[in-house]
């Protein structure tokens, strides 16, 4: 080693010094030697991958599993942590788009699933088939489906319905688990309590499918043998509550009530002229509860298609009857009433309608609120907040960004610090980005941080994956 100018006069001084005190010293006689670090044994990784999937903002799931009356049912949907779920299923082989928002599930699809459905869900139709359905958003209690969608989708039960690695397995590094392939990914197959998960090869070891036996409550809510590939699509939450908004502000509006109800008698046509015509349908309403009708009406003349139209009543109460009206103003209904009187002869004309009762529309309040978030301010001074967003720094560098419940934020970086020391093998620390009371608005503030750092370092922080995975 080459010597600095007066480095010998450095050791001489305190060679003096080392004198004076001999006789009340606290050295350590030895030489220091580095602790062996080790790698993450399959427990510790394990438990680090299923931590950052429950943060997620948002995820992608394809796969199959069974309803909880056995139905096989396929799925392709994003999930929200909020419990907002969207995309579209297969069940016994019948598809239908759906949306669920809390407990409500709202379905859509052809003539030909519900009347498959309608045994299974015991739906009333109206018209004694399933064409009363098609094409509409119907709202069901998720237990008649037999999955209990936010129970099943939501990021952070399923990290819960995974559980801890099999105790035989724990204790082995992670290399030394069988490898497959996820979607042409590398992947170690872990064994845990509640079945297998895949996690990449590549650090930090993203989940890239859970293979389950049984996700969610109990009894007929409860799927079983569950295979489901994910992927985190959480820098795209803004715009899925931004889009579910736009949904239940509009087309789950008119979404129908399949297990209510009405009585529906004689109809009429009147007004019929130049320029609309109008049918009118009388009803009642046989129920214990005020209900809204909706009419909607096909309408074809000369064995042509002249248009369609639809309307819908003020609420209508118990045992009172009403009607309710449409009226056509087609340009196709105006060319044919010319022709009816131009061209001598018959012309028939007429409708195929149904009448419905819609479904109470949906509640907009936090749904809203999630679509307009912006992502937190950065203030470490706020602490009141329910939802914390959390640094785990590796020296002064991010080594992962985070959200978790504020009142567990300690906790929940502490039990990761290990997993970011064998990483980086350097000293780690957790610190409080901010905390913010909207789920969203922590989410978005995350997936900002990471785009940062990304921008400035042309990668993810080592160990971030939530917002650091391709869309999916």
């Amino acid at each position: 080693m080459r010597s600095r100018p007066g480095r010998s006069r450095l050791v001489g001084l305190v060679a003096g010094v080392v004198l004076l005190v001999a006789g009340c010293t606290s050295g350590v006689a030895g030489t220091p030697t580095a602790v062996d670090i080790g790698p993450l044994t399959t427990a510790e990784a394990t438990a680090q991958s299923l931590v950052n999937f429950a943060e997620s903002g948002a995820v992608h799931y394809t796969g199959n599993l069974n309803a909880g009356d056995g139905a096989p049912v396929t799925v392709d949907v994003h999930a929200l942590p909020t419990g907002e779920v969207f995309g579209s299923i297969s069940v016994n082989s019948l598809p239908a788009t759906i949306t669920a928002l809390g407990t409500n599930l709202y379905l859509k699809g052809d003539a030909a699933f519900w009347n498959g459905m309608a045994a299974r869900f015991g739906v009333a139709d109206g018209s004694g088939g399933g064409g009363a359905l098609a094409g509409r958003w119907v709202k069901l209690p998720t237990s008649l489906i037999g999955i209990e969608f936010t129970q099943v989708f939501t990021p952070d039960l399923v990290s819960q319905a995974a559980g801890q690695v099999v105790e035989s397995d724990s204790a082995t590094p992670l290399e030394r688990n069988p490898k497959e392939t996820v979607a042409g990914v590398p992947a170690y197959v872990v064994t845990v309590e509640g079945g297998t998960v895949h996690l990449a090869v590549d650090a930090p070891h993203g989940p890239l499918r859970f293979a389950l036996d049984q996700i969610g409550g109990s009894g007929n809510t409860a799927v079983r043998d569950a295979v489901l590939d994910v992927v985190d699509v959480s820098a795209q939450a803004l715009t899925h509550y931004q889009n579910l908004a736009k949904r239940a502000s509009t087309e789950l509006t008119t979404a129908v009530d399949a297990l209510t109800g009405i009585d529906q008698g004689k109809h009429r046509f009147d007004s019929c002229g130049a320029s609309s015509c109008t049918l009118v349908v009388d009803i009642r309403n046989t129920g214990k509860s005020a209900v809204r009708v909706h009419l909607r009406a096909t309408w074809t003349g000369d064995d042509q298609p002249l248009g369609s139209c639809e309307s819908k009543t003020k609420p209508v109460a118990p045992g009172k009857g009403s009607s309710v009206s449409c009226k056509l103003t087609s340009p196709q209904w105006v060319s044919f009433y010319q022709r009816a009187n131009d061209v001598p002869g018959t012309h028939p004309y007429g409708a195929q309608w149904t009448a419905l009762v819609l479904a109470e529309p949906p509640d907009l309040g936090e749904l809203t609120l999630s679509a307009s978030a912006t992502p937190a301010d950065t203030d470490t001074d706020n602490t009141e907040g329910t939802q914390a967003v959390y640094v785990i720094n590796h020296g002064t560098t991010p080594w992962k960004y985070g959200v978790v419940p504020t009142r567990y934020w300690r906790d929940h970086t502490a039990a990761q610090l290990r997993g970011c020391l064998v990483a980086t093998t350097s000293a780690c620390s957790a610190s409080l980005v901010t905390t913010t009371d909207g789920a969203a608005s922590a989410q978005a503030l995350v997936t900002a941080l990471v785009n940062t750092f990304r921008s400035e370092n042309d990668a993810c922080p080592v160990g971030q994956w939530v917002s650091c995975t391709p869309a999916g």
